[in-house]
């Protein structure tokens, strides 16, 4: 890594911390998803030297909805709202000892939070770095949106245990993305210490949240496809596999006993208990037998995506719409960069291969292009978390984007590149005939041209999609040292969004 780009990481994790200490200063008390749950969970452990046990009652369904929509004011005690205390106990273990030497002080847990999520910012760019070599600008990109996302901003500055789930699940990926891009390891010591080390993140993550046991199926497909690369013989497999699973389970196994002992089998997660005590919480199917199934996937798709981006309070404070489009433009361009980018190499393999031969000249060969394995992992990391997110939503109405964020790292990076081939020139112009296309659409909507209702011109999501065709165009057209600036600009326009959301919607 040059001077020049541990510098610009540098400079994005100074700027992480001061947003984040921002976000935990200027953030109303308890007005953060779930945090007086977790903030009670920290002061059962501290004050009583005793993990705390999931009852009937722990989830005051009206007093939690009249204490919200109060504002959580000081005559309305927060210790009544209890329904976190089935979770596993690594983080409210971490955060005790900050609650005793501060007094129980909201703000000093904050900021133990910011603190952790600074590593899931390192991470994000070592993972970056493994997964897209020689690509720096793509690596630090990558860190760059994880750390100045306004909604995890927002979610690594609150007390609750996401952003040690988040940071555990990172320090799995760059494990894994290590392995299968680094080829088979010589050493017999390093054989066994490795897969110890990758053992005893995985019984960290299986005592800290449920939502990162992906990492679990994870693991064992990255390493069976480095055994199958390897050709490794079935005594390293045993002794690889044994070594990974002997200190999970030993982290784990003690947990999951207490909880059959406190709720009885086959509890060992206590989420059956969750699911008994949750009295008043809407339900999927209740939700679409009242509002019909198109309503659900509007709301799904529309809410998911905007809280991904930053919907803070208990989900009721939003943003000003220009700035999801804004920004929902931005993630979209990546992916229509790679599908044009797909469209026009198979366009040009189809031109090579109508030209005829010349003679003398050999045909070039077919050479397949391998998938990168790294890539091929975080995208399955990013379908899992899908999967879960989808699962979990078949019960319980919980459209909220934040329970994405253990795929915020894959996606970063998945965004990082894509933004990179997006600027190219071919790509680049492709992409402004799109967002003429999609401008005009819009235009003949607003108008009512033909069958269309008349609604109206929407000019900022017009105004903004030329801005979009005009400055890809430029880009396009720009050399390439200036054309690095144009890949930098929304990166750096992140920390501006987040400070607005900040002052302007959060903190009033």
């Amino acid at each position: 890594m040059s001077q020049a780009q541990r510098l610009v990481l540098v400079l994005i994790l100074v700027a992480y911390l001061a947003l984040g200490a921002l976000f935990a200063v200027q953030t109303p008390a308890w007005q953060a998803p779930d945090e007086p749950a977790h903030y009670n969970y920290v002061r059962y452990l501290a004050e009583n030297g005793a993990f705390p046990v999931l009852h009937m009652g722990d989830y005051p369904h009206a007093y939690l909805e009249e204490i919200k929509a109060a504002g959580f004011p000081p005559d309305l005690p927060i210790t009544p709202i209890r329904y976190e205390s089935h979770q596993p106990p690594l983080y409210y273990a971490l955060a005790a000892p900050v609650y005793s030497l501060t007094g129980g002080s909201l703000l000093a847990l904050r900021l133990f939070s910011v603190a952790l999520g600074a590593g899931i910012v390192l991470l994000a760019f070592g993972i970056a770095r493994r997964a897209l070599p020689g690509r720096p600008a793509a690596a630090l990109g990558a860190a760059a949106f994880v750390a100045f996302l306004p909604q995890h901003l927002a979610t690594a500055s609150q007390v609750g245990n996401d952003v040690l789930a988040e940071l555990l699940l990172a320090a799995v990926l760059f494990y894994l993305t290590g392995r299968v891009t680094a080829g088979s390891v010589s050493s017999a010591a390093g054989l066994l210490r490795r897969p110890i080390f990758l053992g005893i993140l995985l019984g960290l993550i299986l005592i800290t949240k449920t939502t990162a046991y992906i990492a679990l199926p994870l693991a064992a497909g990255a390493l069976a496809w480095c055994w199958a690369q390897e050709r490794a013989p079935l005594r390293r497999i045993v002794a690889e596999g044994l070594a990974a699973l002997a200190p999970a389970a030993l982290v784990a196994l003690p947990w999951y006993a207490r909880n059959l002992y406190v709720y009885g089998w086959p509890d060992f997660l206590g989420l059956i208990r969750h699911d008994q005590i949750v009295i008043g919480q809407t339900r999927t199917a209740q939700f679409i037998a009242e509002n019909g199934p198109a309503t659900y996937w509007r709301r799904a798709i529309e809410w998911t995506f905007k809280s991904f981006v930053g919907v803070f309070g208990w989900m009721g404070v939003w943003l000003d719409t220009r700035v999801y489009y804004f920004l929902g433009l931005w993630l979209g361009v990546p992916l229509a960069a790679s599908a044009a980018a797909l469209g026009l190499r198979g366009r040009r393999g189809a031109r090579h291969a109508r030209q005829p031969r010349t003679a003398g000249r050999a045909a070039a060969p077919d050479t397949p292009t391998r998938p990168n394995a790294a890539a091929v992992l975080l995208a399955a990391s990013a379908l899992l978390t899908l999967l879960t997110y989808i699962y979990y939503n078949l019960t319980f109405l919980q459209h909220q984007g934040r329970y994405l964020f253990t795929a915020l790292i894959p996606i970063a990076v998945f965004l990082a590149a894509w933004w990179e081939r997006a600027l190219t020139p071919t790509v680049a112009r492709a992409l402004v005939v799109i967002a003429l296309a999609w401008a005009a659409v819009m235009a003949a909507w607003g108008l009512g041209i033909g069958a269309l209702p008349a609604t109206g011109a929407p000019k900022w999501p017009l105004a903004l999609t030329f801005a979009l065709a005009v400055g890809l165009a430029t880009a396009s057209a720009l050399p390439l040292r200036w054309r690095r600036w144009a890949y930098v600009l929304p990166f750096a326009l992140l920390p501006g969004v987040a400070l607005y959301a900040l002052f302007a919607a959060i903190a009033p």
